[in-house]
């Protein structure tokens, strides 16, 4: 049995779990502390499972699909998994310690222009960006800290949080009844576009109600990217397809199915790491044990993990080194989503050029 993952045998300790979130949320209900209100336009996305919605693909569509209509655009985010408390703006030679590997690899596809910060309270970010830009507030949906009108909840598909239980039972970090506080629900991963009948039976099963928006959206992967200097990709490699993040079954299942390979290369083997596995010794070694016992030449891995990277480590040095591309498609959805929003930010005072 895995102590550190979800299991309902802990369903016990739920109770004593949500006595703790119920007095963190009274302190500033009650104004114990006044939560910030921003005054600029802001997008607050968040989830209620734990970890591998897909919020982070959304943050990069929408800053995308943003920037060249809205200069000076923001995003905003803790930082998971750094070393460094402080609030700071991520630069391109900033290290993961410092910014976490999220944040960076945001950092990495968009052009300075684009502010990016990461704060452990999100109000502490706001002095470092544009006072008029729009903001993304990424895994703020439980930051109570700050308080934003406009939020999206995302849920992957099939993944159902009302058929979930709340942690240490369950993925949940809270109970399903408080995806009533969004705005909308993003359904993300979904395997096609979703036709209205099935919008309607996800309506039925996430319990939307009438006010809230769906969207559905896919993930488009790509074919291997060479980093580090590795050359262009050719299909005749033996690879190991590396995965350090939460849910990786997709990504696993694009290089299994895919046609990247020809008949004198294959994906050799696949090694599952925890979500958001530093490289440390530890790690780095494990890679290279299951590598060499595989027989490979080439590792593929998330665009995640080449962001926890900031040097190539020495003991891969004799390998090809490949991400793989991934990136949000909202289908049919995109042109409404986007009047949305643009209608939403008009509704409380923004009028922006979407």
């Amino acid at each position: 049995m895995n102590w550190l993952k979800p299991n309902r045998l802990f369903k016990f300790c739920t109770p004593i779990y949500l006595l703790v979130l119920k007095i963190h949320r009274t302190i500033y209900d009650w104004k114990i502390i006044v939560p910030f209100k921003p005054n600029q336009p802001t997008l607050i996305l968040g989830n209620l499972h734990s970890g591998g919605t897909g919020k982070t693909p959304l943050a990069i569509w929408i800053l995308n699909k943003i920037k060249d209509k809205i200069p000076n655009s923001s995003y905003v985010s803790r930082g998971y998994g750094r070393k460094s408390w402080k609030t700071q703006k991520v630069e391109s030679n900033s290290r993961v310690s410092k910014v976490g590997d999220e944040a960076r690899m945001i950092r990495s596809k968009f052009s300075s222009d684009i502010s990016i910060v990461v704060a452990r309270k999100r109000r502490r970010a706001f002095p470092l960006i544009n006072p008029d830009s729009p903001v993304i507030l990424d895994d703020a949906f439980q930051h109570w800290d700050l308080k934003g009108p406009l939020s999206v909840l995302i849920c992957p598909y099939k993944k159902w949080y009302t058929n979930e239980l709340v942690i240490p039972a369950g993925p949940l970090r809270e109970p399903s009844s408080e995806a009533n506080r969004a705005t909308a629900i993003i359904v993300t991963k979904c395997p096609r576009e979703i036709n209205e009948y099935e919008r309607l039976e996800i309506r039925k099963i996430l319990r939307i109600k009438k006010d809230q928006r769906l969207f559905c959206t896919q993930e488009t992967m790509g074919a291997p990217a060479p980093e580090f200097n590795s050359p262009i990709w050719t299909g005749e490699e033996a690879a190991l397809v590396v995965a350090g993040i939460g849910n990786p079954q997709n990504y696993f299942a694009h290089v299994k199915n895919s046609n990247f390979f020809s008949k004198d290369g294959n994906a050799v083997g696949f090694l599952n790491l925890d979500d958001h596995a530093k490289w440390n010794s530890y790690n780095i070694n494990k890679v290279l044990k299951a590598a060499k016992r595989l027989h490979c030449n080439t590792l593929i891995l998330t665009e995640k993990d080449i962001a926890r990277l900031d040097n190539l480590p020495s003991e891969w040095s004799s390998f090809s080194i490949y991400s793989i591309p991934h990136e949000l498609n909202f289908g049919d959805d995109e042109r409404i989503f986007l009047s949305w929003l643009k209608d939403q930010w008009k509704a409380h005072g923004y009028n922006l050029p979407l």
